[in-house]
C-alpha cells in the first residue's frame, strides 16, 4: 500500500496536477448498506425500501487515478451496513472513487437493481470530516435483486 501511495505522489507530482505543497493524504472512511429486491421467506422484508438487508455481500471501495488503482473491500453485517476504510487525496475521492458489490451470498440478489449493470457502481456522497484530518462518505443504499421478479418467489 505504502508503495502505491508514492507511486501515486510522483505520477500526480511529475504530471503537474497538483503542487507538492497541496498533495496531502487524507483518512477517508465509506459506508453504505445493501438491500436486496426481493421478498423471500424468512428474510426481514422492509416495504418500505421493497427489500431486505443483505449481510455477507462484499462491497468495493475502488478508486482510480490514471495508472493507480486501489481497491478495499468489506463484507455487510446483519444489517446490510458496510464500512470502509483507506487514505486518499481528499479532492479526489469524490470524483475518482465508487463503490461496487462484488458477490452475494443469495443467487436471487447479486444484480445492481438501480445502478446500471454495465459495472458503473455507485457514486460517493460527501457526509462529513472527521476530528482528524479526514472525512465521511456515503454509498446511500444500494438496491440488488435477481435479473427478473420471478426469481424472487423463492
Amino acid at each position: 500500500m505504502k508503495r502505491q501511495l508514492l507511486f501515486l505522489y510522483a505520477m500526480i507530482v511529475l504530471a503537474g496536477v497538483v503542487s507538492s505543497s497541496s498533495f496531502e493524504l487524507y483518512d477517508v472512511t465509506v459506508e453504505g448498506l445493501v438491500y436486496c429486491r426481493c421478498n423471500l421467506t424468512g428474510y426481514a422484508y422492509d416495504p418500505r425500501v421493497d427489500g431486505f438487508p443483505l449481510s455477507g455481500i462484499v462491497a468495493s471501495l475502488k478508486c482510480d487515478i490514471g495508472s493507480y488503482h486501489t481497491q478495499v473491500n468489506a463484507t455487510t453485517d446483519n444489517s446490510g451496513y458496510f464500512q470502509v476504510s483507506t487514505k486518499m487525496v481528499k479532492k479526489y475521492i469524490g470524483h475518482y472513487c465508487t463503490v461496487y458489490m462484488l458477490s452475494s451470498p443469495l443467487s436471487q440478489c447479486y444484480v445492481p437493481s438501480e445502478l446500471k449493470v454495465t459495472g458503473t457502481g455507485s457514486k460517493l456522497i460527501y457526509e462529513s470530516e472527521k476530528s482528524e484530518p479526514g472525512s465521511f462518505y456515503s454509498a446511500g443504499l444500494v438496491l440488488i435483486g435477481p435479473t427478473n421478479s420471478t426469481s424472487c418467489n423463492a
